[in-house]
């Protein structure tokens, strides 16, 4: 995940304060202050920093600027370090449902390898049957293949079929309700098809097809 990009803000020549995005800030300061940063501090230089946030990935980035610019003036500072700390709860938790399914993954091959040593050893205690021949047509109607089953649809399949029948996205709430699954497996799932970037989230819980 790279997470070379700040959130900064600037104050104007005027007053006013400017928030932006870059992955070098000396170097966007120094844009800003020779007129060819923002249309904004074009006309209200020098400018001066006055805040910006830990390194983040760009979306992430893209976020909080939203987030900041949304409020008054007097509120962007507060609200650039109230940002960043929500961002920063939100990778954790997603860090703790990835360790859970990590956990889950691994009790289900221990399960799965000791099935299949105890169906070994069973195979090799069990005496072996005479094999008779069958009469041609009876074999050949046997070899003939059978229709193939439609598969069966996994949980991941039905979280993924609600969010792309979705135009405006779907949230998790609906999704819990729509499939029946617990918030926590509902989590889960997006977390791993955002990972496999076959969602996006325009929004804070709200999903739509990438």
């Amino acid at each position: 995940m790279n997470k070379n990009w700040i959130v900064y803000l600037v104050q104007c020549s005027d007053g006013s304060l400017y928030c932006g995005i870059t992955n070098n800030l000396e170097k966007r300061l120094s844009a800003h202050n020779s007129g060819t940063g923002a249309k904004y501090t074009r006309s209200r230089r020098p400018v001066e920093l006055v805040g910006a946030s830990s390194k983040l990935t760009k979306n992430d980035a893209l976020k909080l600027e939203y987030r900041v610019k949304k409020v008054p003036a007097v509120k962007k500072i507060s609200e650039l370090k109230k940002g960043e700390g929500t961002m920063a709860k939100d990778i954790e938790k997603d860090l703790m449902a990835l360790n859970e399914e990590v956990k889950a993954v691994a009790k289900r091959i221990e399960d799965l390898t000791e099935m299949i040593g105890n169906l070994g050893k069973a195979e090799s205690t069990k005496p072996k049957a005479v094999k008779k021949k069958a009469p041609a047509k009876k074999k050949a109607a046997a070899e003939k293949p059978s229709p193939k089953k439609p598969a069966k649809k996994t949980d991941r399949d039905i979280v993924l079929g609600f969010i792309q029948r979705t135009k405006k996205g779907i949230n998790t709430a609906t999704l819990v309700k729509k499939t029946g699954f617990n918030q926590k497996k509902v989590a889960n799932i997006v977390f791993q098809l955002k990972k496999q970037r076959k969602i996006q989230s325009p929004e804070k819980g709200v999903y739509s097809k990438a």
